[in-house]
């Protein structure tokens, strides 16, 4: 029987072990000899926010709609009530009423409740130096009925008839105060009139407008293309592709040609002595 073989395979099997242990000592994570410090936890802060289906236009506010809610200290918005007693005041106190419709899980926020006591019609709600004007609409004229209360719309009229026809934006990011009667988040899906708010001298410009042709509405994003222009109206051809007659070349102006000067009538001059006369020879 060879030896030498089988001493040569025990002897790489030992160095084999021999060398795992090693690079295991070598490779292991040392263990640390302080722990790691922990962050410091971020301030938070309870504010509140409506606990009820929906807190609509003009309803007063109660403890019961309330809920508190845990934010982080440096995404509180301003406006905030962070207790009950700031919203509702002391027991007794007259009730401060929702200036918007609040949706539920929504922030409570200065800007959409009223003072307390105080009465909360369309008119309270208006932009200062603003006004309410109502104007017609149907479910076609008025996005399929998905318009509602504080969307931002376009207002589009349609004007003439037949070859005529133009349309064209008038009035840009308007806000919608109510739809119909309502001042809360029901579409218009049936609504016969939209109240928007616009300054005094659109307001004319839209009284003018329901007369002269067909408005329509276009609903937009609140936070896009606020400082866009008005695009421009387009007509039949923009639709059809019709390319706009060339203009008429302007008549070439006639220039006759001037009549050349008749030829000077000979003349003879005659002589006398010192002095000489010309004399016109007729022709």
């Amino acid at each position: 029987m060879r030896i030498f073989p089988i001493l040569l395979s025990v002897f790489g099997i030992a160095a084999a072990g021999v060398a795992f242990t090693l690079g295991q000592s070598i490779f292991a994570p040392q263990p640390s000899n302080a722990a790691a410090p922990a962050a410091p936890a971020a301030p938070v802060q309870q504010i509140l926010i409506a606990a009820a289906d929906e807190i609509r236009f003009g309803e007063a506010i109660t403890r019961e709609m309330l809920v508190p809610q845990t934010w982080p200290a440096d995404l509180v918005p301003d406006g905030a009530f962070d207790n009950a007693t700031a919203l509702l005041g002391a027991e007794g106190t007259a009730p401060r009423r929702a200036t918007q419709t609040i949706r539920a899980g929504e922030l409570i926020l200065s800007d959409n409740v009223s003072n307390f006591g105080a009465v909360v019609t369309i008119g309270s709600t208006l932009t200062p130096g603003l006004r309410a004007v109502a104007i017609n609409v149907n479910t076609q004229t008025a996005v399929g009925g998905l318009v509602s209360p504080g969307d931002r719309i376009d207002i589009v009229l349609t004007q003439g008839s037949g070859a005529d026809l133009r349309t064209g934006t008038i009035l840009q990011d308007v806000r919608v105060l109510a739809v119909d009667q309502a001042v809360d988040s029901r579409g218009a899906a049936d609504a016969r009139t939209l109240t928007v708010e616009v300054s005094p001298r659109d307001s004319q410009r839209l009284v003018l407008a329901q007369q002269a042709g067909r408005l329509s509405l276009t609903l937009r994003n609140s936070d896009s293309d606020l400082g866009a222009e008005a695009p421009d109206q387009i007509t039949m051809r923009d639709i059809w592709g019709i390319p706009e007659p060339e203009p008429e070349p302007e008549p070439v102006p006639v220039v006759m040609p001037t009549p050349a000067p008749a030829p000077a009538a000979p003349t003879v001059t005659v002589r006398r002595g010192i002095s000489s006369e010309t004399i016109v020879l007729s022709q």
